[in-house]
Order: C-alpha cells, then structure tokens, then sequence
C-alpha cells in the first residue's frame, strides 16, 4: 500500500482524486510503524476535505493514535475530540476514556476552557483534579456537569466520589520493592536493617502523599542472603506490582535477579560491586564509578596537561576506572602514552614506574583503592617521578581518612583527587539524610549503611515525583532525570550505570583542599645540587623539583563540570 501510494503521489500527482494516496499512505505509515509520518500524511490530506466529510472521524482517530506514539498525550486527547458540541464517536470516547489520567491538570484547563473537552471523562478527571488542589466549591460543580454529561463507568463513580467527599479510592497507588536477607546471617541480617532504615527514610521525606498521589507503599520480601532465596524473593515481588526494585545486596543474588527481569523494570542494588553484564535497568550504587576518572580527565585538559599515563590493579573496578579516565581523556583531546597494569596485591613497583618515567608524561593517573595507595605513594617519590614535574592524579581511595593518617605527607602533599564528597565538611544531601535520619529514629546515624538504602530508594522515588507511573515510565525517567542530591552524593544514570558528580580537591598535610578548573598543584623547588668536583653551582643550572603542594584557594567547593 505504501509503495502504491508514493507511486499514484509521484506520478499522478496532478490528477484529481489523486489525493486520496495521502489517505492511503497515512495508513500504510501508522501500520508499519512510522508515527510521525502517518501524522504529517494524514495533515495534509485534511487539507483537501470539507468540513462534512464522514471521513474525519477516521482521520482523527488515526492523528490521535500517532500522536499517542509519540508520547504527546494531551495533543492526542485533543485530536480524538470533535469541535464543539459535535457528537463523539464511540471510538473516540473510548480512547479519552483510556488516557485522561495521564493528563497534567494544565493540560486538562487548556481542554475545558476550549470547550473541546466538555465531556464526561476529561469533566470527571478535572473535578478530581481540583478537588485534591483544594478548590473544593469549584470540583463539586465540575463533578456534577460530568454527571449531566452523561458520565458512566470511571468518570461517574470519580464524580460521585467528588460530590461524596471522599476520592482516596482514586489516588494512585504505588508500590517500592525490597528484596533483602531478612533471615540470612546475624551480620547479614544487621546490614540488611541498616539497608531498610535507609529506605524508610527516604520514603518518609519522598514518598509522602501528595496531589493524585497516594503514600508509596514499601513491598520487602527475603532473600535469605543466597541465590535461590533472591529468585523467589523476585518472583514475589513479580505479583505485588511494584514500580521498582531496591536490592538484592550481593553480587550473585544480583545477577540471579537480573537474569529473571522480564521487560522494563528499575532494579538498584545498593550494595553489590558488580552489574551483570548486558542486564538492562539493573544498577548498583557501589559498582565502579566512571565519575572520578572522567572528572579528572577533565581536569587535567583544563590545566593544559595533555599527556598521561595510567597505573591500576589488575581488578574489575581497577581496569574499569582506567578505561573510563583514558576514553574521557582522549576524547577530550588528550594524549594517552600508556596503559600499565600490575597484579592485585602487588607490593613493589619498580617496573611499572620505570616505564612511566622514561614517557615523561604530563600526569601519572593512579586509580587505587586505599591499601594501594599506602604501599604505590612512597614508592612514586623513592623512584623519583615527582622531581620530573609528573603530577599525580588519584581517584577516591586518596581520601580516605585511616590511610591519610598513616601515610607520610610528603609521599601525598599535592596529588589532585575527585570524590562525591567536597573537600570541605560534607554534602547538602548528606547532611539533609543525617538531620531526617536522626529526626526519624530518635538516635545518632550509627554508620554508612543506611545511606545507601537512603539513596537506592531516593532515587526511584524522585522518578515517581517526576511523573513515572509505571515500571517503563520510572525506568525511562531514571535514565534522563537530572542528578539526585543523595547522601552519597548527586547521583544520576549515564549509560546504563549510576554515576556520581565528582568534587576535585588537592592533598595537603593529611587535608583536601578545594581546588578550582584550570589550577594546578605547585611544584616545589629547591636550588640546584653542586657539582661534587668543584663544590659549586654550575653555570645556568636549574632549581630541582622535589615534590608538589597545593594552590592556595578560598574558591567554594562546586561539583566538577560535566
């Protein structure tokens, strides 16, 4: 049909009656799947018909279902809707009946007050739009002219409901699931209280009732704490009609849950450190992320340091971290000299800072977990690289405070670091969690583990209030949402992963330091070293480079620009 109808448009274009291709073409578009063409055909064949054509019914049912594809609701509710005090045809009435509850209230006034919507669904639905803003007086009227219009079904008992008093039968309900090891080991068990502590927070600050929006129920099934308990923890929450998925906690109850999603479902596990591969709408929040390694490699182009190499473990979340800084920095127009990798667990370096040495490049880019740090920092000065003006670049095992403490500062004075966390005392949403978290339970925060839960379920919860209500709608919403301020810090989903705006700092004396775009840390340097046969300074010799401080700055500490 659609090869035909470009054939008659193309060649019989002149012909009277040939407009009728366009008729024939909008159909043969919607059927193979082309919304946006159907739309524009059957446009312009309106454009040939009288207002009396019996047509048009057809052609408007056809337009609104093309514009419903393209996710313009209120666009479609309005095409399927006669002018004016013209009937509506049975079809028609079926498909308002079927998509008003997506429609904003704006978008309901705009229908009402153009009088295309003076029928029962889109009068009932505005009622109870009303009613729950609190214009009380006004949703009664507004129920009644739905009765007088004829409601029947959903719009006559919501206006009935409306005139009532009572509508909380019509809010919409939605549920959050958690899959944890409530009967798994005494130490399993502790963390997974500590898990949903973080949960119930959330939902008291986020999952409030509100609007058309009823409270967020929390749905929690047991996992046991082993596999097989998570498929069945899964296949329960499966039947309970939940629009998103908090936990499991370990990496192979995981990918056991992963395997098991059928179609869009949101699954965050706050806990497990790795994401089964090729899973979709699965995430974890202490999966390696690509944010600190991208924030540098931003970092280092703005200061004009184009040249890099990379040291990591031998570890998932060591060559993962690597990849990330050497995709961004590249792409940045950065110049990669070499990737160099050692066994997890290594004690001696010699080797790989060797070969870094000998390419002289701008920074040395370490993406270490804290016990490497201890054990690579020294070694970097001992063989020399910090008084060839190579830079350290460090990932957030740097910060950590126990082993800041342990670690000589000259081995760590003057390496830039990127971390969730500003330099200075601690995040907005942090504090915020800690305030609601100490208010909710009567106690002080006793650890880290709530705030993860805080975050997992923070996150689905601020898809909800975006207007997500069903599993596909949150699963999309999470994936172009602007960043979340949680209490591990702003976290969004960027290719399939949550990812966390980094904060750049400069190490010290045991302190980060904020450290604003385009500054550098500050070579230092000492007077040449004289020359053993004659015991003087030879001529036109050069201060040496023997380590790096920090800039000193009052600039705020602001998230690292993406």
């Amino acid at each position: 049909a659609e090869a035909r109808a470009l054939e008659v448009e193309a060649e019989f274009g002149t012909v009277p009656g040939s407009a009728y291709a366009l008729w024939i073409h909008a159909r043969a578009a919607e059927g193979l799947g082309k919304p946006e063409e159907a739309l524009d055909l059957v446009r312009r064949f309106r454009t040939y018909l009288t207002e009396k054509d019996e047509r048009l019914p057809e052609m408007a049912l056809l337009e609104g279902d093309a514009l419903l594809t393209l996710g313009r609701t209120a666009e479609a509710v309005a095409a399927w809707l006669p002018a004016q005090d013209e009937p509506v045809s049975e079809e028609s009435f079926s498909r308002v009946e079927g998509q008003v509850q997506d429609l904003t209230e704006s978008e309901l006034v705009e229908l009402v007050d153009s009088g295309e919507g003076i029928v029962a669904p889109v009068l009932a639905e505005y009622a109870f739009r009303q009613y729950t803003s609190g214009v009380e007086g006004s949703a009664r009227r507004t129920a009644a002219r739905a009765l007088d219009y004829g409601a029947t079904g959903r719009a006559e008992l919501l206006a009935l409901a409306v005139l009532s008093g009572d509508v909380s039968e019509f809010f919409i309900k939605t549920r959050l699931g958690a899959i944890l090891p409530t009967s798994g080991s005494p130490s399993l068990r502790q963390f997974a209280d500590g898990i949903e502590e973080g949960i119930r927070v959330a939902l008291e600050m986020f999952g409030q009732a509100g609007g058309i929006r009823a409270e967020t129920e929390l749905v929690i099934q047991d996992s046991g704490g082993d596999i097989i308990g998570a498929r069945i923890a899964f296949s329960g929450m499966e039947t309970s009609d939940v629009l998103g998925v908090i936990g499991p906690l370990q990496e192979g109850a995981l990918a056991e849950v992963a395997a098991q999603v059928q179609g869009p479902l949101a699954v965050i596990s706050p806990t497990s450190p790795v994401v089964p591969e090729g899973s979709t709408g699965v995430y974890s929040l202490s999966s390696a992320d690509p944010g600190a390694a991208r924030a540098l490699a931003r970092y280092a182009i703005s200061s004009d340091l184009y040249t890099a190499v990379v040291i990591y473990p031998e570890s998932t979340d060591g060559a993962y971290e690597a990849r990330a800084f050497s995709e961004a920095f590249q792409s940045y127009g950065g110049l990669l000299l070499d990737e160099i990798s050692y066994p997890t667990g290594a004690f001696f370096f010699e080797e790989q800072l060797r070969r870094a040495e000998a390419l002289l490049p701008d920074v040395l880019v370490l993406p270490l977990p804290a016990r490497d740090v201890e054990v690579l920092a020294p070694q970097v000065t001992f063989y020399g690289l910090d008084s060839l003006e190579i830079r350290i670049l460090g990932t957030n095992g740097w910060r950590e405070e126990a082993m800041l403490s342990r670690v000589d500062t000259r081995y760590t004075n003057g390496v830039v670091t990127a971390s969730p966390q500003p330099a200075e005392g601690q995040s907005d949403g942090y504090l915020r969690f800690v305030e609601s978290y100490e208010s909710y339970y009567q106690r002080t925060l006793p650890d880290q583990v709530p705030a993860l839960g805080y975050d997992a379920a923070g996150l689905l919860l601020e898809g909800i209030r975006r207007g997500a209500s069903t599993q596909a709608e949150l699963l999309e919403t999470l994936e172009t949402m602007p960043a979340f301020s949680g209490a591990t810090g702003r976290l969004f989903v960027d290719d399939g992963r949550v990812v966390r705006d980094h904060f750049m700092g400069c190490l010290q004396d045991g302190q980060v330091l904020n450290l604003p775009d385009g500054a550098r840390a500050d070579p230092i340097l000492s007077p040449p070293l004289r020359d053993p046969e004659t015991d003087s300074i030879p001529e036109g010799a050069l201060d040496r480079v023997i380590g790096f401080r920090c800039p000193v700055t009052l600039v705020p500490s602001v998230p690292a620009s993406r």
